[in-house]
């Protein structure tokens, strides 16, 4: 009797919660960033409102870190989060040039797109492993596990 080997429930539930926050941050990608005619978004709007466009900009950028965190994203991709969101609060304090410079700082869209490239290329090792088991390969699974959930 072949038993064929299968992704564990590990690899699986962690393959479900990567496409389940690729979703959640590309909807948050459009909001924040292509609102208006795909050119201007939610934060460009409340950038516009003193103290509501920080408190925004702080908000979600704590958002994107804490996915960062369900994704286990790379250290380098949590310090970048911190310090372009650090770096978008700074600049935001300055009245109207920082309202320019917000407008074409697209902070939240560069943090969002880091981590979907980080969630695309763990489901693509999902998935080059899947295929390798359906084709009667036996990949390391342990070894997988251990790259995706460290």
């Amino acid at each position: 009797m072949d038993m064929q080997q299968s992704l564990s429930f590990k690899i699986q539930a962690h393959e479900a919660n990567l496409i389940q926050t690729k979703n959640e941050i590309q909807k948050f990608i459009k909001v924040s960033e292509n609102l208006i005619h795909d050119q201007v978004g939610l934060d460009a709007l409340l950038g516009v409102i003193p103290v509501a466009g920080g408190m925004y900009t702080g908000i979600m950028g704590i958002w994107l870190l804490l996915q960062s965190y369900k994704v286990r994203a790379e250290n380098e991709d949590k310090l970048m989060i911190v310090a372009l969101t650090f770096v978008d609060l700074v600049v935001g304090i300055v009245p109207i040039f920082g309202d320019i410079i917000d407008t074409f700082l697209r902070v939240h869209a560069l943090n969002g797109n880091r981590l979907i490239t980080h969630i695309d290329k763990q489901l693509s090792l999902i998935e080059n492993t899947r295929e390798q088991l359906n084709q009667g390969f036996n990949p390391d699974l342990n070894a997988l596990e251990n790259v995706l959930l460290g």
